[in-house]
């Protein structure tokens, strides 16, 4: 190398440089003002940092003598002592390199990332990611080097390592909070002049960034440097006509990102390929920057520079694009075909060993709590939480809102008049002074005016109304101005001591009316309840018959009656049909349903007695979907019986042992070894029969006697557990089922530290999927977190067949994900079913949990699902349920036949 190509090389490493200046000026000004010293601090540190692990470690990797073109053995901890002559210019520049694509994570990271753990980050990527990818391609001996892999200034080597390391950290670290909210939030940058600042030093540094990539100083450095300004040129154009066509305005960041992404998309080839090209890969480029950044909003991928579409998703375009872009005569693979597949390779490996190293690096952060800052710190800044830099317009505003908050202006706030917010201060304590005075002024003036009042007058009239305020308040409902409770019970009494004529009565209950308090609030609750009575009002004549709201969503109606069942029937018909019209809420049609039960009172029957009936009519409607009538007939109260005798029979059940387990065996997929059972609730009922959980568990909900029914199957699972061990069956996992009661319960944890009769690993939770992951509460979460720590694994049963969300299964993190046995049905014979399973076993390993498959009859679906991956398998192919005797007979049957020599 002559003394002219180093000192070139030189240059541009310096040049180079000059990209973390413009890194940080874009980064510092998109975020947030709160947040960008501490961005700034951070691209400032990586430098260092990257600077000090590449020269102790990362030059030796990416540049010593190659291992098997995987990594380099030599030239660690170089001396760079006055005898290194050029090669320290070269070591230089790929130092450059190495902090280019370090910085990338940061601005992908920020507002919500901690300073220790950004700085645990960049000393892995640059001691051993950067510089082992570094190795595959720049090193002469480097694996994807000798197929003939081409990057010349770092698409896929600097650009895609930072940016597969950054969504693989963005995707871990989770979202800004507020930005995925239901306004879906975009927040405004701290200064857009110092965001297009930094878009043009990159400009510039990129120059040096592709024109020191040829190594020498020669006549090929000039085109380089050219086309790497039409690049920036044509990217530039691309996204000033997409902004003003699509968006009819252009944005800061559509164009500094576009035109970042078309010069990271050339940075592959740009070495080889003409001038027009290089306009039109730029253009290519700053396409799919903004097709990447829409992708990553619409999965809820908080990306707040761009990073993830500007350096991967181009950089792996432009690698792409090179098998297509240059001359076919300059293509090392010799066609457009075979060089698309090295560069696929290439791409694909690289992705590969980034998520693969750094996941793990990230997750482990995570788990000591060094990824994220504390949700409090967030929203203060990290400015002041992470770096201690304080901000003068923060404190002024704090000082505020204590202000708010407590209502006391006595406290004026501090002013300090060394900063620009201190005449700010001053005019506010000003202000507070005025008013202060003000509200004193009309207190006294108040005061005045009552005590000229004469106070024996007014004593009077404010009792008189509160008299018949509170008679009347004592049996009506105040919202609605209808009867309440209490006066339907006198009502009840006075006709069962009096002569009662033939008497309707209906039973109300609105339907839905806790989802439209959930969703909309109880303000348009109340309208609904506002709206109901006055339709019941108008259904019913004044004076004869009544109206009465006797709980939140219930309603009674009595009146005179003398037509027939089917005449009542049609009567209550049209008055659903009333309360099913829509009922206006702002700028809503809120629909609200109704369950209607009826009966008929004719002496000498009481009225309660008639009220019962038709509250057994009205639950009859409800069990019929809802939205419907019902009269009462002799069927609804013999069912009703029935229920009362199975509600009976279940308490006593518990005293009588009737409640027992059955164990149903789990079969490891890969060995067919016993991988544990599941313990199946059974009732015994010495006239009834087996019943089904299906028949009691409504029951045992519906009594609050779930928790003692979960704590009896929790209690005889284990104990046949423990009965198996000692008989030489140590099962790996036993699975029992939990309900949403039992595991809400706030004495769960401590109960179950209590128990001695816990194995150390092994008991799984197995929680219904429509029960946890609609709406996962931080108590649920909390809880499971807790018996996690504890060891006991978590389970989601009917996986596949629930409403839940991918977000929710990953929210849970489940230990095991069972599949429901819909999706095992012909497996062996329809190959779309075994595409289903597969990716259904292929999400629940990207979750990080196991597979049970349930419903496996055959020895054919257990091959098909052995072949595609499942871990456990459950079904009638192995075993039905048993009582603890057979099953042991059966585990030992099992055991000795795996243990058989096999012949033949």
């Amino acid at each position: 190398m002559s003394d002219l190509d180093a000192s070139w090389i030189l240059v541009c490493a310096l040049l180079v440089l000059l990209l973390q200046a413009g890194f940080l000026c874009l980064e510092a000004g998109t975020v947030r003002a709160k947040n960008s010293a501490n961005v700034a601090l951070k691209n400032l540190s990586d430098v260092c940092i990257v600077s000090t692990c590449f020269w102790l470690v990362g030059f030796g990797l990416m540049f010593g003598e190659s291992f098997n073109g995987l990594f380099g053995t030599t030239q660690f901890w170089l001396a760079l002592d006055n005898d290194s002559g050029h090669a320290a210019s070269i070591f230089l520049f790929q130092m450059a390199f190495a902090a280019s694509a370090a910085t990338i994570v940061s601005g992908a990271v920020a507002e919500r990332e901690r300073f220790l753990g950004y700085m645990l980050v960049s000393v892995a990527l640059s001691a051993l990611v950067y510089p082992v990818v570094g190795h595959w391609i720049w090193n002469q001996a480097g694996w994807l080097r000798q197929m003939g892999f081409v990057d010349f200034a770092g698409a896929t080597v600097v650009h895609s390592v930072g940016g597969w390391t950054a969504l693989v950290t963005i995707i871990i670290l989770g979202p800004r909070l507020g930005r995925y909210g239901p306004k879906k939030r975009r927040f405004d940058e701290y200064s857009i002049s110092l965001v297009t600042l930094g878009g043009l030093l990159l400009w510039v540094g990129w120059g040096a960034f592709n024109g020191g990539s040829a190594m020498a100083f020669g006549t090929g450095v000039g085109p380089i440097i050219a086309r790497t300004m039409l690049l920036a040129a044509g990217a530039g154009v691309a996204s000033i006509a997409i902004g003003l066509g699509l968006f009819r305005h252009v944005r800061a960041e559509l164009l500094v990102n576009g035109f970042l992404g078309g010069l990271v998309a050339g940075t592959a080839g740009v070495h080889l390929m003409t001038a027009t090209v290089a306009f039109g890969i730029g253009a290519l480029g700053a396409v799919t920057v903004i097709i990447a950044r829409d992708i990553l909003d619409a999965l809820k991928i908080d990306d707040v520079v761009g990073a993830v579409p500007v350096h991967l998703a181009a950089g792996l375009i432009g690698t792409l694009s090179v098998a297509f872009t240059v001359p076919v005569d300059l293509l090392p693979a010799g066609s457009r075909v075979a060089q698309l597949g090295i560069q696929a390779l290439g791409v694909t490996a690289v992705g590969g060993w980034v998520v693969c190293s750094m996941a793990p690096l990230i997750l482990l952060l995570r788990a000591r709590g060094l990824l994220r800052v504390h949700p409090k710190d967030e929203v203060r800044g990290l400015n002041l939480t992470e770096n201690n830099q304080r901000n003068a317009l923060m404190d002024l505003l704090a000082e505020m809102k204590r202000h708010q908050r407590s209502g006391s202006f006595s406290r004026r706030v501090r002013i300090d008049r060394s900063t620009e917010y201190g005449v700010l201060a001053y005019r506010y304590n000003r202000v507070l002074d005025r008013v202060e005075a003000e509200i004193n002024a009309r207190v006294d003036s108040i005061r005045k005016e009552r005590m000229s009042r004469l106070l024996a007058e007014e004593a009077f009239e404010s009792m008189r109304e509160a008299q018949e305020e509170s008679a009347w308040s004592a049996r009506h409902d105040k919202l609605t101005g209808l009867g309440n409770r209490k006066y339907l019970e006198e009502v009840a009494v006075e006709t069962s001591t009096g002569p009662l004529g033939a008497t309707l009565l209906i039973a109300i209950d609105l339907d839905r009316f806790k989802e439209i308090n959930d969703t909309y609030g109880h303000e348009a609750g109340d309208v609904v309840l506002e709206h109901t009575a006055q339709r019941l009002s108008e259904k019913i004549r004044t004076g004869r018959d009544f109206a009465f709201r006797i709980g939140g969503d219930e309603f009674v109606v009595l009146m005179e009656f003398a037509g027939t069942q089917d005449d009542a029937f049609e009567y209550c018909s049209d008055l659903l049909f009333e309360l099913l019209q829509p009922v206006r809420y702002k700028a809503t049609d809120l629909q609200v349903g109704a369950s209607i039960g009826f009966a008929l009172c004719k002496p000498p029957e009481t009225l309660g007695a008639a009220l019962r009936r038709a509250d057994l009519a009205l639950y009859a409607s409800k069990a019929d979907g809802r939205s419907c009538v019902n009269a009462y007939s002799a069927s609804i109260g013999s069912a009703h019986d029935e229920k009362m005798n199975l509600i009976r029979d279940f308490k006593q059940a518990f005293a009588n042992n009737e409640i027992e387990v059955t164990l149903q065996p789990q079969i490891d997929g890969k060995t067919m070894e016993i991988a544990g059972c599941e313990a199946l609730a059974r009732w015994h009922h010495p006239v009834r029969g087996i019943v089904s959980p299906d028949v009691f568990v409504p029951v045992a909900k519906e009594v609050n006697m779930l928790a003692d029914l979960d704590r009896r199957i929790l209690d005889l699972a284990l104990a046949a557990y423990w009965n198996f061990a000692s008989h030489g069956i140590a099962l790996p996992s036993l699975s029992v089922n939990v309900s949403a009661e039992r595991l809400g319960h706030p004495d769960l944890i401590k109960e179950l530290q209590q128990r001695e009769d816990l194995p150390p690993d092994g008991l799984a939770f197995e929680l219904l999927e429509t029960v946890f992951l609609d709406q996962l509460t931080e108590n649920y979460a909390n809880q499971i977190a807790a018996l996690k720590a504890m060891g006991i694994a978590i389970e989601i049963d009917d996986f596949g067949t629930g409403h839940a969300s991918i977000a929710g299964v990953l929210a849970l993190k489940p230990d095991r994900l069972k599949i429901d046995r819909m999706f095992t049905s012909g497996i062996d014979e329809k190959p779309a079913r075994r595409d289903l399973m597969r990716g259904l076993i292929e999400m629940a390993a990207s979750a990080g949990a196991e597979t049970v498959v349930e419903g496996v009859e055959t020895e054919a679906q257990a091959q098909v699902l052995s072949e595609l991956g499942a871990d456990v398998l459950q079904g009638f192919a192995f075993a039905r349920p048993m009582d603890q005797e057979r099953f042991l007979l059966w585990a030992q049957d099992w055991n000795a036949a795996l243990q058989m020599p096999k012949t033949g």
